[in-house]
Formats: structure tokens, C-alpha cells, sequence
């Protein structure tokens, strides 16, 4: 269990990469930056509350709520990330529009619907479905303007590719997530195996994204 207990320091090589490299990263990268930072946040803020059990439910410590507001957030900064790189191609308010009823319907879903020490499911499917549709819009663009010359040698090619992969690998993890937690907590922990090579991978794609902004 020790790769599933240490996989969330994976964050931490884009984090200090794009700290490093910040001065390099134009606007559309440090959005995603931003994203990193407030993701490594949480991570501590996790770690912290599984470490002092800050948070209990049912006799357990319980991050979820930590989830909850993650998903909200989360959307919300990568929404307006595509909204700047898609704007070719998409609607700078067709993109805010959606950003605007998901997080709506976040905190609507946490405060009237679901209990917030439950897992999303349904909430955390959609925005993956969302966020896999925008990154399929960006390599459309990037096919319709083919303006790049060198494709591995564009930062935004990396950190599509790691939304791509890991928002569409994580779809069904999301979706099942109850199901496989129901059925067997040992198979429940195979798959989180599955679920933090993913991460491993996302965090790794766009860390070589931030090295090479501007090179």
C-alpha cells in the first residue's frame, strides 16, 4: 500500500517545475499552474486531517468534504484554462456558461441532494466527460490550424494529452466508484492502484509541459 499511501507526492514535481519555470509560462499555463497549486494545497490539507483525524464520520476520518469542494474548484480553474485556449474554435461564454451551471449544480448537489461525506459520483463523471470533450477540442484545433511545427515540443500538447488520458482513464473509476466499494474493499484497493498510476502519469505529462514552455 506504501505506492497508493506516497503516490500524491507525484504532485510536487510539476508544482516546483512550474514554480521554477514561472517567468516562462504564459497565460494559458499558469492558469494550469494555478491548478497544480491548489491541488498540491489540498493534498497537504488531506494528509493533515487523515494524520489528526480531523474530520469524522460514522467513527472514521472522512475527506470527502475536502473532495467535494476539490471537484468544484477544480472545474472551475481548468474551465477557464480551456476557455483561454479555446477560444478559436469555441465560444469564450459557451465554456463560462458551463463552468457556471456545473459549479451551481456542485453546490446545489452538496447541499440539498448528497450527503457531503459521500463520494460524487455522478458530479465527478461529469466533469471528467466535460473536461475529456474540451482536450479533444484543443488537438481539433491544433489538427485544423496546424500552425505548431513540432508538436512534442509544445508545452499545451503535454498537458492536453495528461487531461486526455487521465480524465478519460478515471471516467469509469469515477462512475463505479460506489459499486467497487460495495462489492469488495479488496478489490477496491486493486483498482486504486490502477487510479494512482493514472495520477503518476497526469502529474509527470504535465510537469514536462511546464519544462518546456518557452524552449
Amino acid at each position: 500500500m506504501s505506492f497508493i499511501m506516497y503516490n500524491w507526492v507525484s504532485i510536487l514535481i510539476p508544482f516546483f517545475i512550474g514554480i521554477y519555470r514561472y517567468k516562462h509560462l504564459d497565460k494559458s499555463l499558469r492558469l494550469f499552474l494555478y491548478f497544480v497549486v491548489y491541488g498540491t494545497v489540498t493534498e497537504i490539507v488531506s494528509r493533515i486531517v487523515i494524520r489528526y483525524g480531523l474530520i469524522i464520520y460514522n467513527g472514521e476520518t472522512n475527506t470527502l468534504p475536502i473532495t467535494h469542494l476539490y471537484l468544484l474548484a477544480e472545474f472551475l480553474i481548468l474551465g477557464l484554462f480551456y476557455s483561454h485556449i479555446l477560444k478559436d474554435i469555441l465560444q469564450k461564454r459557451v465554456i463560462i456558461t458551463l463552468v457556471v451551471l456545473f459549479v451551481v449544480y456542485c453546490i446545489i448537489n452538496t447541499l440539498f441532494l448528497q450527503s457531503i461525506f459521500t463520494y460524487a459520483a455522478f458530479p465527478h463523471a461529469l466533469s471528467k466527460i466535460l473536461l475529456v470533450g474540451f482536450s479533444i477540442l484543443f488537438f481539433y484545433k491544433v489538427m485544423i490550424d496546424a500552425s505548431i511545427p513540432n508538436l512534442w515540443k509544445e508545452p499545451l500538447v503535454y498537458i492536453n494529452l495528461a487531461v486526455l488520458i487521465y480524465y478519460s482513464g478515471s471516467l469509469f473509476y469515477s462512475l463505479l466508484f460506489n459499486v467497487i466499494l460495495d462489492y469488495s474493499r479488496e478489490f477496491a484497493k486493486v483498482t486504486n492502484y490502477y487510479f494512482a498510476a493514472l495520477n503518476t502519469l497526469f502529474y509527470i505529462l504535465v510537469a514536462i509541459g511546464f519544462w518546456k514552455s518557452d524552449r
